[in-house]
């Protein structure tokens, strides 16, 4: 093969890597609507992808590109904008360098209503990039805070069984003790009442040898 040859192929072939390389390396990626939202609404894609926005969600929508910063609803001035999509049509875009695009749902009041926005970062994404918040956060506190209140009253409820567990105990050793204090006082009364007995025994005793000693001293006098 001659020499000039052999260059014309070296330089078609390397022509056509440089090419197709990049085409194979690029990627397509899907952003559907979801309940009216767009899922995912945060992508990152690397310079030369494609973003397609099928409108599976049943109602009109418009993808309008919007102003950069915090997303909202106020479109960017000489952005894209897909106009009005039908369900089964779709809308899709190459971003050929690294950018960070805002987006909204352009159709009448879905964006302010539903917060329809979406942000692509083309390439890294900058030091600067908003921070984004997820309503996932606030509903952890309430639970916390649910499971906090729960617990709360459970202590409390303790609180009150223990009170009442003590006044019963109270009361039942009040009522032992009465009782056992009743009972001394009349096992103490037969004691007392046996005391008088023996004396008047004693008492006839005497009175007996008092009369019989009187007898005696009648009969020595006749």
């Amino acid at each position: 093969i001659p020499a000039t040859n052999t260059m014309r192929f070296n330089i078609s072939a390397l022509a056509l890597t440089t090419i197709v390389v990049p085409a194979l390396a690029a990627k397509t990626w899907d952003v559907n609507i979801v309940d009216g939202s767009f899922s995912p609404a945060i992508i990152d894609i690397a310079p030369g992808d494609t973003v397609r926005w099928p409108n599976n969600d049943g109602p009109d929508h418009a993808f309008v590109e919007t102003a950069p910063g915090y997303r909202s609803c106020a479109p960017k001035a000489g952005g894209f904008n897909s106009g009005r999509k039908t369900v089964g049509e779709s809308y899709q875009r190459t971003f050929q360098s690294q950018a960070v695009v805002n987006y909204k749902d352009g159709i009448g009041s879905n964006c302010a209503k539903m917060n329809t926005t979406g942000t692509i970062y083309v390439g890294p994404r900058p030091d600067d990039a908003p921070t984004e918040t997820t309503e996932a956060a606030g509903g952890a506190t309430s639970t916390s805070s649910g499971s906090a209140s729960a617990t709360g009253t459970d202590t409390s409820s303790s609180s009150s069984l223990s009170s009442s567990s003590s006044s019963s105990s109270a009361a039942s050793t009040s009522t032992r003790a009465s009782t056992t204090v009743s009972s001394t006082q009349t096992s103490e009364t037969p004691t007392q009442t046996d005391k008088p007995s023996a004396a008047n025994g004693l008492l006839a005793q005497g009175s007996f040898a008092l009369g019989f000693a009187a007898l005696v001293g009648a009969l020595i006098a006749l």
